[in-house]
């Protein structure tokens, strides 16, 4: 069992709106078939840490892998893309843990 965590860095003042952005992220994966993500807030405020993270589980890389190309090829995920990087400041970062 594996667990994908993307953590999401946003800039002042938009942890609500990337919050709503991740909302629809969990509505894209759940239409690509699996379960729904959880989205968990992480910091209020402390410097270098993430302020949300985007959690989801697997049974094998190779299921991460898949949900991740058909969330990518929905229609809508460009614009999702495009517009919640204008709340970040920097790239999500991935961590990949592997759970016993």
């Amino acid at each position: 069992m594996y667990v994908s965590r993307l953590s999401f860095y946003t800039r002042p003042g938009q942890t609500d709106a990337v919050t709503r952005q991740l909302a629809h992220l969990a509505e894209l994966v759940e239409a690509a078939g699996r379960a729904r993500p959880r989205v968990l807030r992480m910091s209020m405020a402390s410097p270098g840490a993430p302020d949300l993270q985007f959690e989801e589980q697997f049974n094998t890389l190779a299921d991460l892998e898949s949900s991740m190309q058909n969330v990518m090829a929905a229609s809508d995920f460009e614009a999702w893309s495009r517009s919640t990087s204008e709340l970040l400041l920097q790239p999500p970062k991935r961590e990949i843990l592997t759970i016993e």
